[in-house]
């Protein structure tokens, strides 16, 4: 009974971060779909959104790519970002079934303590600095990648500390 317990806590933990990366995924696509509506409280909640994400969370709001003649809720390297955390959930759920047939390409990276899998996935926003203080005038896909590398490592670290995604120790 424990056990089937902690299986649907663990499903429910995962479905949580599936909608949490929909979320991200989808939200900045779907502000200025909603702003170039131009309905009264549809467009209204899509500009709300882009001034709140561009205001606090996004460093170069400008810099984003455009639907329908309208921005992006984030910048194309935030947006990237949210790209390489789904890569990261991908990769993760990818090690994990190659686990179970007794290959790990994670394997090294998933036994190092938590601390050191986060400075580890810390190091690629380093070129996010550099590349926003040091090439202002770099292409939208630069951004992108740039983004996705930085997303790619925060998701398999969120992935390795998530309730419910890491292996038993057993298998």
């Amino acid at each position: 009974m424990t056990t089937l317990a902690l299986q649907r806590t663990g499903q429910s933990s995962v479905n949580i971060l599936k909608v949490i990366l929909w979320v991200l995924f989808l939200g900045p696509l779907i502000a200025p779909l909603f702003v170039a509506t131009g309905l009264p409280l549809v467009a209204d909640s899509g500009q709300l959104a882009r001034d709140l994400l561009s205001t606090y969370i996004c460093p170069t709001p400008a810099k984003s790519y455009y639907l329908l003649n309208q921005p992006m809720a984030v910048c194309a390297r935030c947006w990237g970002a949210t790209i390489g955390l789904w890569a990261g959930y991908i990769l993760f759920q990818a090690n994990q079934r190659i686990f179970q047939h007794g290959w790990q390409p994670l394997r090294r990276f998933l036994t190092l303590a938590w601390p050191m899998r986060l400075l580890l996935v810390v190091l690629p926003f380093g070129l996010w600095v550099a590349e926003i203080g040091g090439w202002s005038s770099a292409p939208l896909w630069v951004l992108v990648v740039n983004g996705a590398l930085a997303g790619c490592g925060a998701g398999l670290f969120f992935c390795s500390i998530w309730p419910g995604l890491r292996p038993r120790t057993s298998q």
